[in-house]
This record gives C-alpha cells, structure tokens and sequence, in this order.
C-alpha cells in the first residue's frame, strides 16, 4: 500500500473516532469552570493513552530516555539542541505543549459561553490549517538541506487546505442562520483555542520526532508522540487547576462525579486516544501534507453524532449539504506526495 494511501486511512480513521468528542464535551461539561472540566479529562485522557503506549509495536520503548528529549529543541542546523540555559527551555516544543493543554479546550469551551458557539467552532477549525502550517515549518527546518524533509505541501494543496476550510464552516454554520450573540474577548478566546490547539497537536508531533532523532520508524514516532501527549497532559494538570483558582474561584455549581460520569468520561478519553493515534500515523507514514484536508470532514460527523444523539435540529440542511460537497469535492484530488516545501 502506498504512504499516502495508509495516510488518507489513518486520517479517516481520525476522522470517525475523534469526531465524537465535540459531543462528549457537550454531555460532560457541566459546571461553569471550564478548567475543572478540563482537568478530569487530563485524567481520564492520560490512563487511556496508556494502552496506547503499550500496544503500538515501537522498537524502543526506553521511557527514561524518551523523558530526557524533553528537554530538547530545534537548532539553526534542524538538529536537536539539549537546553543548557533556563530560557532555552522556552524554545522547547514540549514547553509549548504543556502551556497550551490547560487553554486549548478549556478556553474553546469559554468562549462558547460567550459568543454564538457557531463562530466558536469555525475560527477553532482554523487549527488543522495551522497545524499544516507548522508542520510544514518543521519539515523544511529538519531537511536544512541534507535530508529528506519528513513534512511536505504545495502551493496547489494549501489551496484545497482553504477550500475545505471554508467547507467545514458551511457545514458548521448550518445548525442555524443567525448568530444570536458577539462580542471581541469571546472571539479573542476562539482564536486562542485555535492557536493552542495547535501548539498542543505541534508540540507531541514535534517532540516525537525530537525523540526518534536521527531516524526511527512510523511505530516509534507514533509512540514517542502519543508518550508526550501523555506527559504533557500530566504537566499540564497543575496549571489547569490553577487556572480554575484564578478565574472560576469554586461555586455550589461544581463539578461532581457519579457513574454516568465516569462513564462519559472514559468513552471522551477513548475517542481521544484512538482519534490521537489515527492523527499521528496520518503524519508520520506519510511526508505529505495533503491528506490533512481530510480532517475538515470532522464537523460533518460531528453535526451527525449530535444530531443523533443531542437531540438538535439541523436549521439549514442545505449549507450542510454544500458545506459537505465543497470538503468531498476538494479531497478527490490525488493524495500525492510534492517536491517542493513552502
């Protein structure tokens, strides 16, 4: 089977997984503190990365060592670099990693209490286009020249990128036709889930190949990255609770655990874990970036799953269908690899 043929599959599979967790998040937020939430899906997200971590055949499962590239970075030559000074540690990915967790979705789910969750959910699909972006970025500063670059895109996919952006906002637009509130710190926190969300899908993906360096296989670097994922979630628990204590200081509308719960919230961690794991094969079995549009199919299944299950009407079948077509149409071109990185 080609690469971008197993790519195109493992992004699928990424797709039908990870597209339920829009839905989970819906049925297991509910208290007003989004980084309470946040932090019991750190929990149940980390213990089910765990068979994740046991089952992909990598051929070296050193942990301690796989630790220690922490705290490594990118050099000018697209090397790794051990951080020797304090604030180098700032030009680690896996720092970025453990900053953007506890924002991500804790500050997607924020914004969504104060702007329409329509516009929330449109800029916060902008992050498969910035995750392109820096994996593009990091391709061509690993090959510095010498090596092949791992992550590839043309001028004529970053269009079809756009294109199914575009798409997917149809599709997510056609809940309703109106947008019954907006204001700019709502908008700010949008943007900010979608850089986040990209820093923390950058950083794993980095990381990874931080501690596959020089080489390593498919199987490797997918569990390198899903052991960053992994530790980044740890890392990242304590400031996630801190950000609970500054801005949702603790109120009779807590976060409470029963059975249905936990429940709910080990199936968020399953679809997390197999949504991940489908991701990162997605980028690692193949250089090129094209097969990301792929991912643009994620709000088709996620307005399936809530229509199903939610109980919420689709106002607008129309720019669903359309939105839809406009994401088919632009992944029916070939899934090829290209010669030249922008």
């Amino acid at each position: 089977m080609k690469a971008t043929t197993q790519g195109t599959l493992w992004a699928v599979s990424s797709v039908v997984f990870g597209s339920w967790l829009p839905l989970l998040y819906l049925f297991t937020h509910v208290s007003d503190d989004p980084f309470v939430w946040r932090s019991w899906s750190f929990v149940f997200q980390t213990v089910l990365l765990a068979p994740v971590i046991l089952l992909v055949p990598a051929s070296d499962k050193d942990w301690r060592k796989k630790a220690k590239r922490l705290l490594f970075y990118w050099g000018d030559d697209g090397e790794p670099v051990r951080v020797r000074k304090p604030l180098e540690v700032l030009r680690t990915p896996a720092f970025w990693m453990v900053i953007c967790f506890p924002l991500d979705l804790a500050v997607w789910v924020w914004a969504a209490t104060l702007i329409d969750p329509l516009v929330v959910n449109t800029i916060f699909q902008l992050f498969v286009i910035g995750m392109v972006w820096m994996a593009a970025r990091l391709g061509k500063k690993m090959s510095a020249g010498r090596r092949n670059s791992p992550h590839v895109i043309s001028g004529k996919y970053w269009a079809l990128m756009v294109l199914s952006f575009f798409g997917a906002a149809l599709v997510i637009w056609s809940e309703t036709g109106e947008v019954g509130s907006l204001n700019w710190f709502g908008v700010v926190l949008s943007l900010a889930g979608a850089a986040t969300a990209v820093g923390t899908f950058w950083g794993s993906i980095s990381t990874g190949h931080l501690m596959g360096w020089p080489g390593g296989n498919s199987h490797d670097l997918v569990w390198n990255a899903t052991f960053a994922a992994a530790a980044g979630r740890i890392l990242a628990l304590p400031l996630a609770l801190l950000g609970s204590a500054v801005f949702f200081p603790p109120t009779e509308n807590s976060f409470e655990i029963n059975w249905a719960m936990l429940g709910l919230l080990s199936l968020l961690g399953v679809s997390n874990a197999a949504g991940g794991l489908g991701y990162r094969y997605s980028l690692y079995v193949t250089s090129s970036l094209s097969v990301q549009r792929i991912m643009f199919f994620n709000p088709a299944f996620q307005m399936l799953w809530i229509w199903a299950f939610a109980d919420v009407s689709i106002a607008n079948p129309q720019a669903l269908l359309l939105g839809t077509g406009i994401v088919l149409l632009s992944n029916l071109g070939s899934q090829t690899q290209t010669k030249d990185p922008l």
